[in-house]
């Protein structure tokens, strides 16, 4: 604001004015403003041309700068993997961490992770696309990346198997552009949707290979790429270059008892299961493998069978998983066939009810955690897999599969206690 003052002079009838005006700084910074305004403007019209690139590069880069810091925060909410199942040594070096820490089921996985699995240890992973790794006994693996394009939507899933072995798989693919990617060695394969294959890593006694189940897969070392279908294996040395590519025997489907059966007898151990598979092509012979651990950690039937079908006896009551590989002309072992699960429960009551009750259930995107309790003692099926987070007091907390499609989706739980009785409980979850 400007003001005017008046000073008199000393002397009568003689009178000095002196007058000043008072310029504030927001008055400076305004003209001091205009002026540069101006000199745009004018140059602008000297130029227009390089202002205006220069104007919409500054824009872009403003924009840039925003999408960036919201998709990372988005994205950081998209990236954690999670485990599904844990059994024995299992250890996570987190990426900020120098130090090992057991793992466990709220252990949250980030790109930078490292997994390892003791000689006794197997654990299961679910990545918020939906891929799925098993990693077997003595197993080292990195999580490379795990997110989505912030603007695309995209999923990225990518892991390195330093050492070891994995089955992994992947769900379908619902943005395009979608990747699951798994290295070893100086080898890279890219999965298609809806395939399962299994890699093996072993640096010491320079084995690495990879084995196609289900589905496709690109594979590159080097300057070499091959497509990889159905039962492929491509297989390397590290001292040389190129790739070895093969056909291998398939494994049988199962046939009996069904997956998810339930046999309730009289006396469990001295009842003889039969197991039945269909015949492959170019077998020879077959391993029947029966375990009470869903990732085959601990076997109580491993049989050669000539034929397809085998009766085992002598099985404790409780919860069941088998699968059967085929044996080729040469001895080569298949993959192992999906596996079924059965329960084997002794009789002693009828008609009654197990307890079950549902306490929470959150949504994670896709994948929808369910915390519960039942007796203990008890097994507990949700969706079709086994729950093997119950605690001692029968309190139980699951994390399952990413639900396949949008809209209303049915959570089915199940508990067995151990006189056979069961409760089910569903629940409708929408995904949006």
């Amino acid at each position: 604001m400007a003001l005017k003052s008046r000073v008199s002079g000393p002397e009568q009838g003689h009178k000095v004015e002196v007058e000043w005006t008072t310029v504030s700084y927001r008055t400076i910074a305004f003209y001091a403003v205009l002026g540069l305004v101006a000199v745009g403007f004018i140059l602008y019209l000297i130029a227009p041309d390089y202002f205006a690139r220069r104007a919409r590069g500054a824009l872009d880069a403003l924009t840039a700068g925003v999408v960036e810091n919201g998709a990372a925060n988005d994205a950081s909410s998209k990236r954690d993997a999670h485990f599904v199942n844990l059994d024995g040594t299992v250890r996570v070096k987190k990426a900020q961490s120098p130090q090992w820490v057991q793992a466990n089921y709220n252990t949250n996985l980030a790109t930078g992770d490292f997994i390892q699995t003791g000689s006794d240890g197997v654990a299961r992973i679910i990545f918020a696309d939906g891929t799925n790794y098993v990693i077997k006994p003595d197993s080292l693996i990195a999580v490379e990346e795990s997110g989505e394009d912030p603007v695309t939507r995209a999923t990225r899933v990518s892991v390195q198997v330093t050492s070891g072995a994995v089955d992994l798989s992947t769900g379908k693919f619902e943005v395009p552009g979608s990747t699951s990617k798994v290295a070893f060695a100086d080898a890279l394969a890219s999965l298609g949707e809806e395939s399962r294959a299994v890699v093996q890593n072993d640096p010491k006694r320079n084995i690495h290979q990879m084995t196609m189940d289900q589905g496709d897969a690109r594979l590159t070392r080097g300057s070499t790429t091959v497509q990889l279908g159905q039962y492929d294996k491509v297989a390397f040395s590290a001292s040389r270059p190129g790739l070895l590519r093969e056909k291998v025997i398939a494994p049988p489907d199962l046939l009996l008892p069904a997956n998810m059966a339930l046999s309730v007898v009289q006396n469990t151990r001295s009842t003889r299961i039969e197991f039945r598979w269909s015949a492959v092509e170019g077998a020879r012979a077959y391993v029947l493998e029966v375990s009470p651990s869903g990732m085959f950690s601990n076997l109580v039937v491993n049989r050669k069978v000539e034929g397809t079908s085998a009766e085992v006896s002598g099985l404790d009551e409780g919860v069941y998983y088998w699968l059967v590989k085929s044996i080729d002309g040469s001895g080569n072992e298949s993959q192992p066939s999906l596996p079924n699960r059965f329960d084997l429960v002794q009789q002693i009551s009828e008609n009654h009810q197990a307890f079950l009750e549902v306490t929470n259930i959150t949504q994670h995107g896709r994948v929808v955690e369910v915390v519960g309790r039942t007796e203990p003692g008890s097994t507990v099926i949700i969706n079709n897999q086994q729950v093997f987070n119950i605690a001692a007091d029968g309190t139980f907390r699951h994390f399952t599969s990413p639900l396949a499609r949008k809209g209303s989706n049915q959570i089915t739980i199940t508990a067995q206690d151990r006189k056979g009785n069961t409760k089910t409980i569903r629940k409708a979850v929408v995904i949006e």
